[in-house]
């Protein structure tokens, strides 16, 4: 009779125990599959934009291709829902990365085959699909689905995407800084995609900075520096993320990106051929340019902090009171005007806009410097005080990104930012040795 009531006795402690742990597991484990369905939606999200930003033929990419009509929009996001998707990896904190790759030989087949079956205008021929397997540099398109726990998905998503459910592997350990696990996954992955967007930014400046005879620059060959941008980011296709790094101590990410040498060389090439002025640049330039080049690959760093919203939390955390003006982006516009005997020529203005960005940028370091530090320091008296931190407030204006460019006749407009945080960096070390208040 003893055992008996033991046993019943068990049986009602399972019986209590069992939805207990099962209630632990469940909210864990939805957790688990909302990451992995956003970072899921995110990576078909990223394929569909690495996609749509190939370049088909001199006037049309890929998006200008599908925007045609709806069925070839349809069939491309057939496709790409089609693509298999790499292993989840899940982080301490929930949030999930899903890796998907796919070779540009089979997007340039499924493009064939629509621009066959679907086409009906003469913009985009079935040679000039073909000749894509020559042009595009990146035989491989690979991507990075990020998602954090939450119900809502991605916006522009591709049509038909479903949620893809499936067993979680066993979730690593990163060290992840109790500062960004204070604000959580969410803070984390946006302020990861702004680093990211940073980095891009810095490798376009690169392209763009590159000198291929002794009197011309990469930049030299269009008359606005946006339009190099514009060309230079939708060639820059497959970079590589080789480093993500979280500060401790202050919402900063850093995120390190490179490029194959061989992209670069075709962004240079695809520049030359679509905005060429005059003779200054052969197409032998370019190549004697490739050989020049010792280095294997390019490579940028970005920084990039969360929204507003995500920094109370991390100031309870570092216990810092972060100064307002390093919550937000500083900027500064500036005005240029091109030399006289440039007036009027497409020279004129990439000269005028340069011009207007030295100038947004002197007036950006003008600005900082008036920045209060505390009620009774600003960042100019600190600079005063510790001659090495001007280097390092002087790095930060350099790496300052242009947010518009503008032209009113000849005259050029810019505006250009530094993320204040990227500022308050800089102070905050020394503040910290030093333990000015």
């Amino acid at each position: 009779m003893r055992f008996v009531t033991t046993l019943l006795s068990l049986v009602a402690v399972m019986a209590l125990a069992v939805p207990a742990l099962g209630q632990i597991d469940t909210a864990d484990a939805r957790k688990k599959v909302l990451s992995k369905r956003a970072a899921e939606a995110d990576a078909y999200r990223k394929l569909a934009e690495c996609v749509k930003g190939l370049q088909i033929n001199s006037d049309t990419y890929v998006r200008d291709f599908v925007a045609e009509s709806d069925i070839i929009q349809g069939e491309l996001d057939a496709f790409i829902r089609g693509v298999k998707l790499g292993d989840p990896k899940w982080y301490a904190d929930f949030s999930c990365e899903v890796p998907a790759e796919v070779t540009v030989a089979k997007v340039v087949e499924t493009l064939k085959t629509i621009q066959t079956r679907h086409y009906k205008g003469n913009r985009v021929t079935g040679q000039d699909i073909e000749e894509m397997n020559r042009t595009v540099e990146k035989k491989v398109i690979k991507v990075v689905g990020m998602g954090a726990p939450r119900e809502d998905l991605p916006p522009n998503l591709p049509g038909g995407v479903l949620d893809q459910l499936g067993g979680p592997p066993s979730p690593p350990e990163p060290p992840i800084p109790d500062l960004w696990i204070a604000m959580g996954p969410q803070a984390r992955l946006m302020a990861v995609r702004a680093a990211e967007l940073d980095a891009m930014r810095k490798l376009v400046e690169r392209i763009c900075g590159i000198r291929v005879t002794s009197d011309t620059l990469v930049r030299d060959f269009v008359a606005e520096f946006d339009t190099i941008q514009t060309v230079a980011r939708g060639t820059l296709i497959g970079h590589t993320k080789t480093r993500t790094y979280f500060h401790h101590d202050e919402p900063i990410v850093e995120v390190t990106l490179e490029v194959p040498v061989e992209s670069v060389i075709t962004t240079i090439k695809t520049l030359h051929t679509r905005t060429i002025q005059g003779d200054r640049v052969k197409g032998s330039d370019i190549t004697e340019l490739a050989q020049r080049l010792q280095t294997q690959k390019f490579e940028a760093t970005g920084m990039g902090i969360p929204p507003d919203r995500y920094l109370p939390q991390a100031q309870a955390v570092a216990q810092i009171q972060f100064p307002e003006w390093a919550k937000e982006n500083i900027r500064m516009s500036g005005q240029g005007v091109p030399p006289e005997d440039k007036v009027g020529t497409p020279q004129g203005k990439l000269l005028a806009a340069r011009a207007a960005e030295l100038d947004a940028k002197r007036r950006l370091a003008e600005h900082i410097k008036g920045l209060r530090i505390s009620s009774e320091t600003s960042v100019r008296d600190f600079v005063t005080q510790h001659d090495e931190i001007s280097s390092y407030v002087d790095a930060v204006l350099v790496g300052a990104s242009v947010d518009n460019t503008k032209f009113d006749g000849d005259t050029a407009e810019v505006t250009v930012s530094v993320p204040g945080m990227q500022v308050w960096q800089v102070i905050y070390e020394r503040v910290r040795v030093t333990r000015i208040q």
